[in-house]
């Protein structure tokens, strides 16, 4: 049996990448890179929806002025979910890991 063994991965670059890419918008490609992909494509793509649609409301709000008490709602969750996303990645990947 020809078996394959998956490389491993180091969690701590892995944490870099998610955290970097998800300020920059591109949350998920962390996982993308230690292998998972149906996450990585499912946090990229849903990330983009929140994003584009965060935008929308801020925009419409702005007009009536109450998009300014959102804007640091919004800007603690650019920072927060980026920063959980890494988080989780790099436990997973130590535990992984430990097995």
């Amino acid at each position: 049996m020809n078996e394959t063994k998956r490389q491993s991965v180091d969690p701590n670059t892995a944490f870099l990448i998610e955290l970097v890419c998800g300020f920059f918008g591109f949350l998920g490609v962390g996982y993308l890179y230690a292998g998972r992909m149906s996450d990585g494509i499912l946090r990229l793509i849903c990330w983009w929806i929140f994003d584009l649609t965060e935008g929308f409301f801020i925009g419409l709000f702005l007009v009536v002025v109450v998009g300014f008490c959102w804007i640091p709602v919004a800007l603690i969750i650019q920072v927060a979910v980026p920063l959980w996303s890494a988080n989780s990645l790099k436990k997973d990947i130590l535990k992984e890991n430990a097995k």
